[in-house]
C-alpha cells in the first residue's frame, strides 16, 4: 500500500507542475505583455521534480509539456520555441552543471554557454519561422524588435544573469516554503 500512495502522489506531483507549466506556456503565447515573465513562471515547476530528485520525471514533464504545448495549444509554433530550446530544459541543465562542477567560475561559463547555443538556435528557428517585421515585434516587442542584433547581444546575457539569480531565488523559496506542504516526508 504505501509504494501505491507514493507511485501516486508523485504522479499527482508531476501532473500538478506540468499543468501549472502549461497553463503559463499558454498565457505567454497569448497575453500582449509580460511574455518572458510567463516563460520564467513555465520554466520553475521542472525544479520541484528535480529538488525531489526525480530526474527522469522531470525530463517526462519537460518532453510532455514541449509536446502538448506544440500540438494542443500554441498559436503559432514560434511561441513554444522558447520553451522547447532554453526555458523548459534549463532546470535540469543546471541540475547536472551544479551537481557535477564544483568550481563555480567554470560553472557559470558553461551556463553563459548553454545558453548562448540555445539562444542562437532560437534565433536561427525564430528567423526562418518568422519573416517580416511585425511578426517580429509581437515576439520581441516593438523596442527591441527595431534594435539591430549586436545591440541585442548585451540585453541578453544581462537577461540571463538575472534568470539564473531569480531561478535560483525561487527554488530555495521553493524548497524552504512551499515543499512542505507537497511532500510528507
Amino acid at each position: 500500500m504505501p509504494r501505491f500512495k507514493r507511485t501516486a502522489h508523485r504522479v499527482s506531483l508531476t501532473a500538478m507542475f506540468a499543468s501549472m507549466s502549461l497553463l503559463f506556456l499558454y498565457l505567454a503565447a497569448v497575453l500582449p505583455t509580460a511574455r518572458l515573465a510567463m516563460y520564467f513562471l513555465s520554466s520553475v515547476f521542472i525544479m520541484g521534480l528535480v529538488l525531489e530528485e526525480e530526474i527522469g520525471l522531470a525530463f517526462l514533464m519537460y518532453i510532455s509539456v514541449s509536446a502538448l504545448a506544440m500540438l494542443l495549444m500554441m498559436p503559432s509554433i514560434a511561441f513554444v520555441l522558447p520553451y522547447v530550446i532554453f526555458f523548459g530544459n534549463y532546470g535540469l541543465g543546471k541540475y547536472y552543471l551544479e551537481t557535477r562542477i564544483k568550481d563555480k567560475v567554470i560553472r557559470y561559463i558553461l551556463k553563459l554557454l548553454y545558453y548562448n547555443v540555445a539562444l542562437v538556435i532560437l534565433y536561427i528557428l525564430i528567423s526562418l519561422l518568422m519573416t517580416d517585421t511585425v511578426t517580429l515585434e509581437i515576439a520581441l516587442g516593438p523596442p527591441l524588435a527595431s534594435l539591430p542584433v549586436w545591440a541585442l547581444i548585451p540585453i541578453a546575457e544581462a537577461a540571463f544573469v538575472l534568470y539564473d539569480y531569480l531561478f535560483t531565488k525561487v527554488t530555495a523559496y521553493y524548497f524552504n516554503n512551499i515543499r512542505r506542504y507537497l511532500m510528507k516526508d
